[in-house]
């Protein structure tokens, strides 16, 4: 059985998205939290089920839940989850905030 585990920032995004939806229904907050928990559990099984964001950089995946994109890069054992952004972030923006995490 596959592990995942939260960046700092990966926890910072979903505590962020949590709180906002908590704002107007702290029901749905808590369903999408542990939505996202259920499937990176099930990813960390199958660490390349999602799909590449080479493009941003490399090895990077990613699946979407309710808009929210979770990025993650596969190990062998599991999956590290990076980020859990907006699906209507511009995209590009976030390759440079990667890219400048690199260097």
């Amino acid at each position: 059985m596959g592990s995942y585990v939260f960046s700092e920032l990966a926890v910072q995004d979903l505590n962020e998205i949590c709180d906002f939806i908590s704002q107007s229904n702290v029901k749905a907050a808590s369903q999408l939290f542990d939505v996202i928990r259920q499937k990176c559990k099930l990813v960390a099984d199958f660490p390349n089920m999602g799909k590449e964001y080479d493009w941003i950089t490399s090895d990077l995946r990613g699946f979407v839940i309710n808009g929210y994109i979770v990025f993650y890069y596969p190990r062998q054992d599991g999956i590290d989850i990076v980020r859990v952004i907006n699906g209507r972030r511009d995209l590009k923006a976030l390759f440079k905030e990667f890219r400048d995490e690199s260097q």
